[in-house]
């Protein structure tokens, strides 16, 4: 693979899924999953939740629903209590979510419906409680996320759907996006925690220098309505943004061979 490979599709399958994890695509891409009229509504609705706030560990970055990622430290060791609040709120805050996009169907829904069609999906699970899925993050204008990669072992040590996950997706599905900056990056790199910490940021808790990394392999200007997905094992990172701000619907999918995706934030 030379060039970017950004695989454009109607529906994301199996197929599409194969060629993220066998390296045949960068990038999975459907153009207006979302009319984009009623994403620049739904973003005005959903950003007046009460739990919009700033990420506690994060705080550049905001949110509306809650996000796994602020249940642990950067050490990856969880916080009993953050994460016990965090599943206590699950159900209530995707349906509290799922109504503020009404009368516009939500995202996440959408997502959801297609998935169900295409492969089977079911809600993650940890300790017998289901995980939160569709948060929506508000990249304000100044704002950047840094080089990073996720991994649900690391952030969820001693479960056994951790360990049961075999390659774990990112899927954002654009309701507003800036004027000017706030493009994806990927990088064709997969690191593992050791390399990680050799590319650290001083005091970020998460993202890499990016000046000890080389250029990314791909990036990406998206548009309001659109869904990318690709590997979130690879580093990944999104551009600041210049003149404008990102919101966006997102989740993250688990993939094990012959069993349906697994989805949370």
């Amino acid at each position: 693979m030379t060039g970017p490979v950004i695989l454009e599709s109607d529906e994301i399958g199996l197929d599409e899924i194969e060629a993220l994890l066998t390296d045949a695509a960068d990038l999975v891409r459907i153009r207006a999953f979302v009319n984009p009229h009623a994403a620049a509504r739904i973003a005005r609705r959903l950003e007046r939740h009460p739990s919009h706030a700033v990420y506690r560990n994060t705080t550049e970055l905001e949110r509306v629903g809650e996000s796994h990622f602020e249940t642990h430290d950067e050490s990856g060791a969880t916080d009993t209590e953050a994460l016990a609040a965090y599943l206590d709120a699950a159900t209530q805050l995707m349906e509290e979510i799922r109504g503020l996009c009404a009368p516009d169907a939500s995202p996440f829904d959408a997502l959801w419906g297609m998935l169900t069609r295409t492969i089977g999906i079911e809600r993650a699970v940890l300790g017998g409680r289901a995980m939160f899925a569709g948060i929506v993050r508000i990249f304000p204008e100044g704002s950047e996320l840094l080089p990073h990669n996720d991994d649900f072992a690391r952030d969820a040590p001693g479960f056994d759907l951790a360990a049961s996950v075999q390659a774990q997706l990112a899927v954002n599905m654009y309701l507003e996006t800036p004027r000017h900056g706030g493009e994806l990056e990927l990088w064709r790199w997969r690191p593992s925690p050791h390399q990680l910490a050799r590319v650290r940021e001083a005091g970020s808790g998460y993202g890499g220098d990016r000046s000890l990394l080389p250029v990314p392999d791909v990036t990406v200007r998206v548009e309001p309505g659109d869904l990318v997905m690709f590997d979130a094992a690879r580093m990944h990172a999104v551009r600041r943004q210049v003149v404008g701000r990102r919101i966006g619907v997102s989740c993250f999918l688990g993939y094990r061979r012959g069993l349906p995706l697994v989805c949370w934030s």
